[in-house]
């Protein structure tokens, strides 16, 4: 595929939002624009927009040529106020004030239909008529798969980011959003203490993360949490539960006044459960401290899952820096003639941009074992 100057590259945000996704859309854009000079098409809903936009072409001889007059003529704010419009040209004001914004402006969604090879044959379709050069995805490991099909199966340069608050590819020292839910996080367990405190009570807080323990764990570290489980602990049995409550029990009975217990969403119990784990937890803690002959029989758990509070909010000053590193890197990759197909990376506080399938970092693992460990000594009373 033959590129001019005025080539675009195309960027979009897929999956679940992460905040930092909106910095990241602005150092792309602005760079684009002021550095390179090369126009940015926004695809909104993710792989979604692409999709719909495919169908929307390809089922029509003359909607290309429509769809092109639109991108031109609805340029920037004009284009994301048309809720119909799936490709939008990027302008500067479009991207003026979002930089802590949480979300993404352009809009996020899982589209199952991108599985099929067929639709992501029209995808790409489209994109060549388009004259897209490169498309640039933000996202978690869902989306990041699609782009190594997408780079699988087409000429065109795709380059993916980390985007996921769960922190969970491991390739990667951080992700876009992590450290703002974390941030998050630890004003959330911050309000917890204060009625725990009042009360004397245990509250168990479930975060997310999915198979991860990374959110959980950091959290706890920074917020002072006194308990923390994780997936990479193994599965929660009844034995391991009632272990665990015997360790608040005894901390208590030497002077602690309170319990707050972090759990990962992605922990697992033998035997298997179908409800959240904070209240698996709770009911299990609280039959321990109910116990003929307890030292606190009165003691309350009390549960709550935190949910998609963890996804929102306005980005920490770490997301919005390493959102604009990581566009930084994009666009070098993009431009850079020998430059391969891949996802940007924070390794060893270098940005770089590592191959699709790239090993894992051992030291990941490592890093969370040696927090657990420094967590337990602090935590201990």
């Amino acid at each position: 595929m033959s590129l001019s100057p005025e080539s675009p590259v195309a960027v979009l945000c897929s999956g679940g939002d992460a905040p930092g996704m909106n910095a990241f859309l602005r150092a792309i854009v602005r760079l684009g624009l002021n550095r390179h000079q090369i126009p940015v098409y926004g695809i909104r809903d993710g792989y979604r927009g692409l999709v719909r936009a495919a169908r929307q072409v390809n089922s029509d001889a003359d909607a290309l040529y429509r769809l092109k007059q639109e991108i031109e003529r609805n340029i920037g704010n004009r284009g994301l106020i048309d809720a119909q419009q799936s490709i939008i040209q990027m302008d500067h004001a479009s991207v003026s004030g979002i930089m802590g914004k949480g979300g993404t402006i352009l809009g996020s969604a899982r589209c199952l239909d991108f599985h099929k090879p067929e639709v992501r044959r029209e995808v790409i379709t489209l994109l060549e008529k388009l004259g897209v050069r490169a498309l640039i995805v933000s996202g978690g490991d869902g989306s990041l798969t699609g782009a190594r099909l997408l780079a699988e199966e087409s000429d065109l340069r795709i380059i993916g980011v980390p985007a996921t608050i769960d922190n969970d590819l491991q390739f990667t020292e951080m992700s876009l959003g992590v450290d703002t839910a974390v941030h998050t996080l630890v004003w959330a367990v911050d309000h917890f203490i204060d009625t725990a405190r009042s009360h004397r009570r245990v509250m168990v807080l479930e975060t997310m993360g999915r198979e991860s323990g990374d959110l959980a764990r950091m959290a706890a570290l920074a917020s002072g949490a006194e308990m923390v489980i994780t997936p990479e602990g193994g599965a929660l049995s009844e034995a391991k539960m009632r272990g665990l409550a015997e360790q608040i029990e005894g901390a208590m009975t030497r002077g602690r006044g309170h319990a707050i217990v972090l759990i990962a969403e992605g922990v697992k119990f033998e035997p298997e459960q179908k409800r959240n784990g904070a209240y698996v937890l709770r009911d299990a803690f609280q039959s321990y401290f109910q116990r003929e002959g307890a030292p606190f029989p009165d003691l309350e758990v009390r549960p709550s899952v935190l949910g998609h509070l963890q996804r929102g909010g306005h980005s920490t000053p770490g997301d919005c820096i390493l959102a604009a590193r990581f566009a930084e890197e994009a666009w070098k990759s993009v431009l850079n003639p020998n430059g391969i197909n891949g996802i940007t990376a924070l390794r060893y506080n270098k940005v770089e941009v590592v191959p699709f399938g790239c090993p894992d970092l051992p030291e990941r693992a490592i890093h969370s074992c040696a927090m657990d460990l420094l967590h337990n000594d602090l935590s201990n009373w």
